[in-house]
Protein backbone atom coordinates (compact mmCIF):
# COMPACT_ATOMS: atom_id res chain seq x y z
CA UNK A 1 0.00 0.00 0.00
CA UNK A 2 1.58 3.30 -1.10
CA UNK A 3 1.31 6.17 1.57
CA UNK A 4 1.01 10.05 0.64
CA UNK A 5 4.07 10.15 2.22
CA UNK A 6 6.15 8.22 -0.13
CA UNK A 7 5.16 10.46 -3.05
CA UNK A 8 7.95 12.97 -1.53
CA UNK A 9 10.86 11.47 -2.71
CA UNK A 10 9.73 10.66 -6.11
CA UNK A 11 8.45 14.28 -6.53
CA UNK A 12 11.09 16.26 -5.25
CA UNK A 13 13.90 13.66 -7.14
CA UNK A 14 11.98 14.84 -10.20
CA UNK A 15 11.57 18.38 -9.61
CA UNK A 16 15.28 19.21 -8.48
CA UNK A 17 16.63 17.21 -11.39
CA UNK A 18 15.07 19.12 -13.76
CA UNK A 19 15.62 22.68 -12.44
CA UNK A 20 19.28 21.40 -12.07
CA UNK A 21 18.99 20.46 -15.70
CA UNK A 22 18.49 23.93 -16.68
CA UNK A 23 20.39 26.18 -14.60
CA UNK A 24 24.22 26.06 -14.49
CA UNK A 25 24.83 23.51 -11.55
CA UNK A 26 24.50 20.03 -12.94
CA UNK A 27 21.74 17.67 -10.98
CA UNK A 28 24.80 15.45 -9.94
CA UNK A 29 27.26 18.34 -8.21
CA UNK A 30 28.04 18.44 -4.32
CA UNK A 31 25.23 20.91 -3.53
CA UNK A 32 22.11 19.22 -5.33
CA UNK A 33 23.43 15.87 -3.90
CA UNK A 34 23.58 17.05 -0.53
CA UNK A 35 19.56 19.03 -1.01
CA UNK A 36 18.60 15.86 -2.22
CA UNK A 37 20.16 13.58 0.24
CA UNK A 38 18.74 15.57 3.19
CA UNK A 39 14.98 15.88 1.57
CA UNK A 40 14.85 13.05 0.03
CA UNK A 41 17.53 9.92 0.78
CA UNK A 42 16.20 7.41 -1.68
CA UNK A 43 16.10 9.83 -4.65
CA UNK A 44 18.92 7.65 -6.66
CA UNK A 45 16.15 5.13 -6.88
CA UNK A 46 14.12 8.20 -9.25
CA UNK A 47 16.92 9.20 -11.68
CA UNK A 48 16.12 7.28 -14.48
CA UNK A 49 12.53 8.62 -14.59
CA UNK A 50 13.75 11.42 -13.67
CA UNK A 51 15.97 12.25 -16.70
CA UNK A 52 12.99 10.48 -18.95
CA UNK A 53 11.21 13.39 -18.07
CA UNK A 54 13.95 15.88 -18.76
CA UNK A 55 14.55 14.18 -22.03
CA UNK A 56 10.59 13.80 -23.04
CA UNK A 57 10.06 17.38 -21.96
CA UNK A 58 12.40 18.58 -24.39
CA UNK A 59 10.88 16.64 -26.50
CA UNK A 60 7.48 17.69 -26.49
CA UNK A 61 8.74 21.20 -26.06
CA UNK A 62 10.25 21.51 -29.83
CA UNK A 63 7.53 18.85 -31.41
CA UNK A 64 6.92 21.51 -33.98
CA UNK A 65 10.59 22.29 -35.27
CA UNK A 66 11.21 18.39 -34.81
CA UNK A 67 8.34 17.60 -36.97
CA UNK A 68 9.63 20.22 -39.76
CA UNK A 69 12.64 19.15 -39.75
CA UNK A 70 12.12 15.12 -40.00
CA UNK A 71 9.66 16.28 -43.37
CA UNK A 72 12.65 18.48 -44.35
CA UNK A 73 14.96 15.92 -44.44
CA UNK A 74 12.75 13.33 -46.24
CA UNK A 75 12.61 15.81 -48.68
CA UNK A 76 16.72 16.14 -48.66
CA UNK A 77 16.31 19.87 -47.63
CA UNK A 78 17.28 20.44 -44.06
CA UNK A 79 17.17 23.75 -42.48
CA UNK A 80 20.16 24.76 -40.06
CA UNK A 81 17.93 23.78 -37.25
CA UNK A 82 18.14 20.30 -38.22
CA UNK A 83 21.61 20.37 -39.35
CA UNK A 84 22.65 21.63 -36.12
CA UNK A 85 21.15 19.03 -34.29
CA UNK A 86 22.27 15.88 -35.97
CA UNK A 87 25.84 17.30 -35.83
CA UNK A 88 25.95 18.43 -32.50
CA UNK A 89 24.33 15.14 -31.26
CA UNK A 90 27.02 13.32 -33.62
CA UNK A 91 29.58 15.13 -31.51
CA UNK A 92 28.46 14.47 -28.16
CA UNK A 93 28.50 11.17 -28.86
CA UNK A 94 31.85 11.09 -30.38
CA UNK A 95 33.07 12.66 -27.40
CA UNK A 96 30.53 11.46 -24.78
CA UNK A 97 30.90 7.59 -24.82
CA UNK A 98 34.61 7.78 -24.39
CA UNK A 99 34.39 9.90 -21.89
CA UNK A 100 32.02 7.92 -20.00
CA UNK A 101 33.61 4.35 -20.54
CA UNK A 102 37.19 6.34 -19.52
CA UNK A 103 36.57 9.15 -17.23
CA UNK A 104 32.96 10.02 -16.11
CA UNK A 105 34.15 9.73 -12.44
CA UNK A 106 37.19 11.65 -12.82
CA UNK A 107 36.02 15.14 -11.30
CA UNK A 108 34.04 14.54 -7.70
CA UNK A 109 30.92 16.76 -6.97
CA UNK A 110 32.46 18.69 -4.97
CA UNK A 111 34.99 20.07 -7.85
CA UNK A 112 32.00 19.80 -10.69
CA UNK A 113 30.24 22.57 -8.49
CA UNK A 114 33.39 24.73 -8.72
CA UNK A 115 34.25 23.98 -12.34
CA UNK A 116 30.67 25.44 -13.23
CA UNK A 117 31.33 28.35 -10.99
CA UNK A 118 34.14 28.96 -13.18
CA UNK A 119 31.84 28.19 -16.04
CA UNK A 120 29.41 30.90 -14.62
CA UNK A 121 32.24 33.59 -14.26
CA UNK A 122 32.74 33.05 -18.08
CA UNK A 123 29.48 33.87 -18.43
CA UNK A 124 29.03 37.01 -16.34
CA UNK A 125 32.39 38.12 -18.30
CA UNK A 126 30.69 37.26 -21.78
CA UNK A 127 27.72 39.27 -20.27
CA UNK A 128 29.76 42.48 -19.07
CA UNK A 129 31.47 42.39 -22.68
CA UNK A 130 27.69 42.88 -24.54
CA UNK A 131 27.82 46.50 -26.13
CA UNK A 132 31.01 47.20 -25.31
CA UNK A 133 33.57 47.02 -28.59
CA UNK A 134 35.36 43.76 -27.53
CA UNK A 135 33.90 41.03 -29.35
CA UNK A 136 33.41 37.92 -27.76
CA UNK A 137 36.39 35.17 -28.05
CA UNK A 138 34.80 32.95 -31.31
CA UNK A 139 32.75 35.72 -32.98
CA UNK A 140 34.78 36.88 -35.80
CA UNK A 141 34.89 32.77 -36.98
CA UNK A 142 31.46 32.89 -36.74
CA UNK A 143 30.36 35.96 -38.39
CA UNK A 144 32.50 34.97 -41.63
CA UNK A 145 30.49 31.76 -42.12
CA UNK A 146 27.12 32.48 -40.71
CA UNK A 147 24.70 34.02 -43.38
CA UNK A 148 21.61 34.98 -41.57
CA UNK A 149 21.78 36.74 -37.94
CA UNK A 150 21.47 34.18 -35.15
CA UNK A 151 21.73 31.28 -37.84
CA UNK A 152 23.32 27.56 -36.38
CA UNK A 153 26.33 27.08 -37.77
CA UNK A 154 28.88 24.19 -37.77
CA UNK A 155 30.80 25.60 -35.14
CA UNK A 156 27.76 26.36 -32.58
CA UNK A 157 27.53 22.35 -33.73
CA UNK A 158 30.77 21.63 -33.10
CA UNK A 159 30.85 23.99 -29.83
CA UNK A 160 27.51 22.00 -28.31
CA UNK A 161 28.89 18.95 -29.00
CA UNK A 162 32.05 19.35 -27.59
CA UNK A 163 30.68 20.65 -24.68
CA UNK A 164 27.84 18.10 -23.56
CA UNK A 165 30.40 15.66 -24.29
CA UNK A 166 32.91 17.37 -21.98
CA UNK A 167 29.61 17.93 -19.43
CA UNK A 168 29.26 14.25 -19.00
CA UNK A 169 31.83 14.03 -16.77
CA UNK A 170 31.02 13.95 -13.11
CA UNK A 171 28.16 16.31 -12.18
CA UNK A 172 29.16 19.12 -14.65
CA UNK A 173 26.50 21.19 -16.02
CA UNK A 174 25.86 20.59 -19.67
CA UNK A 175 23.86 23.78 -19.67
CA UNK A 176 26.11 26.07 -18.74
CA UNK A 177 28.57 24.95 -20.49
CA UNK A 178 26.69 24.76 -23.79
CA UNK A 179 25.09 28.32 -23.26
CA UNK A 180 28.52 29.64 -22.41
CA UNK A 181 29.78 27.92 -26.06
CA UNK A 182 27.29 29.82 -27.92
CA UNK A 183 27.54 33.25 -26.48
CA UNK A 184 31.22 32.80 -27.16
CA UNK A 185 30.55 32.42 -30.80
CA UNK A 186 28.82 36.73 -30.49
CA UNK A 187 25.09 34.28 -30.91
CA UNK A 188 21.91 36.19 -29.39
CA UNK A 189 21.40 35.03 -25.86
CA UNK A 190 17.89 33.58 -26.26
CA UNK A 191 18.80 31.88 -29.85
CA UNK A 192 21.59 30.33 -27.93
CA UNK A 193 19.08 28.62 -25.29
CA UNK A 194 17.09 27.51 -27.24
CA UNK A 195 19.49 25.91 -28.85
CA UNK A 196 21.28 24.71 -26.31
CA UNK A 197 17.43 23.08 -25.25
CA UNK A 198 17.29 21.42 -29.02
CA UNK A 199 20.25 19.64 -28.20
CA UNK A 200 20.12 18.15 -24.87
CA UNK A 201 18.24 15.19 -25.89
CA UNK A 202 21.72 13.57 -27.14
CA UNK A 203 23.45 14.40 -24.01
CA UNK A 204 20.57 12.54 -21.88
CA UNK A 205 20.17 9.36 -23.78
CA UNK A 206 24.14 9.02 -23.36
CA UNK A 207 23.77 9.66 -19.58
CA UNK A 208 21.02 7.36 -19.45
CA UNK A 209 22.50 4.19 -21.12
CA UNK A 210 25.52 4.47 -18.45
CA UNK A 211 23.08 5.08 -15.57
CA UNK A 212 22.42 2.33 -13.15
CA UNK A 213 20.78 2.08 -9.58
CA UNK A 214 17.04 1.89 -11.13
CA UNK A 215 14.82 -0.49 -9.42
CA UNK A 216 12.13 -1.37 -12.08
CA UNK A 217 10.35 -3.30 -8.95
CA UNK A 218 9.24 0.18 -7.29
CA UNK A 219 5.64 0.79 -7.54
CA UNK A 220 4.88 2.22 -11.15
CA UNK A 221 2.94 5.32 -9.49
CA UNK A 222 5.98 6.35 -7.56
CA UNK A 223 8.36 6.33 -10.76
CA UNK A 224 5.58 8.15 -12.96
CA UNK A 225 5.04 10.62 -10.03
CA UNK A 226 9.50 11.19 -10.70
CA UNK A 227 9.04 11.33 -14.57
CA UNK A 228 5.85 14.05 -14.41
CA UNK A 229 7.65 15.77 -12.06
CA UNK A 230 10.52 15.86 -14.22
CA UNK A 231 8.43 16.84 -17.15
CA UNK A 232 6.40 19.54 -16.15
CA UNK A 233 9.10 21.65 -14.04
CA UNK A 234 11.29 21.02 -17.56
CA UNK A 235 8.96 22.37 -19.69
CA UNK A 236 7.74 25.66 -17.53
CA UNK A 237 11.69 26.07 -16.44
CA UNK A 238 12.07 26.48 -20.41
CA UNK A 239 9.73 28.32 -21.16
CA UNK A 240 10.88 30.79 -18.26
CA UNK A 241 14.25 31.10 -19.57
CA UNK A 242 13.81 31.84 -22.63
CA UNK A 243 11.09 34.64 -21.87
CA UNK A 244 13.33 36.05 -19.43
CA UNK A 245 16.20 36.01 -21.50
CA UNK A 246 14.12 38.12 -23.98
CA UNK A 247 12.82 40.33 -21.54
CA UNK A 248 16.28 41.52 -19.70
CA UNK A 249 18.90 41.36 -22.80
CA UNK A 250 22.10 39.59 -23.10
CA UNK A 251 24.16 41.43 -20.11
CA UNK A 252 21.35 41.00 -17.29
CA UNK A 253 20.39 37.45 -18.55
CA UNK A 254 24.29 35.94 -18.56
CA UNK A 255 25.30 38.09 -15.41
CA UNK A 256 22.56 36.46 -13.30
CA UNK A 257 22.19 32.83 -15.18
CA UNK A 258 26.32 33.00 -14.21
CA UNK A 259 25.41 34.27 -10.76
CA UNK A 260 23.46 31.12 -10.11
CA UNK A 261 26.57 28.42 -10.21
CA UNK A 262 28.88 31.00 -8.29
CA UNK A 263 25.92 31.07 -5.52
CA UNK A 264 25.72 27.20 -5.80
CA UNK A 265 29.51 26.35 -5.11
CA UNK A 266 29.37 28.85 -1.96
CA UNK A 267 26.64 27.40 -0.57
CA UNK A 268 28.39 24.01 -1.03
CA UNK A 269 31.30 25.37 0.46
CA UNK A 270 29.84 26.55 3.76
CA UNK A 271 27.56 23.50 3.88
Amino acid sequence: MISPVDYVAPLISGMIIALGSWLPVGPEGHSFTALLGVIAPSYGDYLVPSYLGVTFAVLFYFRELIALGSQNAIKRRLDSDTMYLIYASAFTLVVGYPVLRTVSDAVGPGASDLINAIAGLGMILVGLLAGTRVRAPLEGIESSIREKKDEATLVDAVVSGLAQGVALIGGLSRSGFVLLGLVCTGMDVKRALELSFLVAPAYLVLKLAFMGGWDPELPVALLFTAFLAAFVVSFVTMKLLLKLAGAVGRRMFLVSFGLIAIVVYLMGVVM
